[in-house]
C-alpha cells in the first residue's frame, strides 16, 4: 500500500536537494545551465565553452542519476512492495519535484525575483527573464 505521507516527505526532501544543486550551479556560473534558458537568451550569448560543457556534464550526470535512483531506493522501505507500489511510489515522489521546480525556481526566482547571479552576462534586461509561459511549457514537457 502506498504511504502518501512518506511520498510527500521524500518528494519535498528531493525537491530541496534539487533546488540547492540548481541554485549552486547558477551562483557558480549560470552558463552551466544555458540550455535551460529561453531560446532568445541562448542565441544572444556565445555557446558554452568546452570547460563549461564538461563541468555541466560532470555535475549533471551524477545529479540526474541520483534524482532518478533515490525514489526507487526509497521504495524498498515501503511496507508492501507490489508492482503497483514499485511503479507509483517513485513516480509520485518525482512528480512532487516538478511543480516545486516550476513554482520556486522558475516562476519565483527566475521570473519574479531575477537575482543577478542567474543573469548571463550580456543579457541583463531581456524580457525573456520574465517569460512565465516558457517555464510552464517546459514544465508540461517534463524538461
Amino acid at each position: 500500500m502506498l504511504n502518501f505521507s512518506q511520498i510527500f516527505i521524500e518528494g519535498m526532501l528531493l525537491s530541496i536537494f534539487f533546488c540547492i544543486v540548481i541554485v549552486g550551479m547558477l551562483v557558480y556560473n549560470p552558463r552551466l545551465l544555458l540550455n535551460d534558458y529561453p531560446q532568445s537568451i541562448q542565441l544572444s550569448v556565445p555557446p558554452k565553452t568546452s570547460k563549461e560543457t564538461k563541468l555541466s556534464k560532470a555535475i549533471g550526470a551524477p545529479f540526474a542519476a541520483l534524482l532518478m535512483i533515490a525514489p526507487f531506493i526509497s521504495t524498498l522501505y515501503c511496507d508492501e512492495i507490489s508492482f503497483m507500489v514499485a511503479f507509483l511510489h517513485p513516480f509520485l515522489v518525482f512528480i512532487i519535484v516538478s511543480p516545486v521546480d516550476l513554482v520556486v525556481l522558475d516562476w519565483l526566482m527566475f521570473c519574479f525575483i531575477t537575482p543577478d547571479f542567474l543573469i548571463i552576462p550580456g543579457t541583463k534586461g531581456m524580457s525573456e527573464y520574465k517569460n512565465y509561459r516558457f517555464h510552464f511549457i517546459a514544465f508540461l514537457k517534463g524538461t
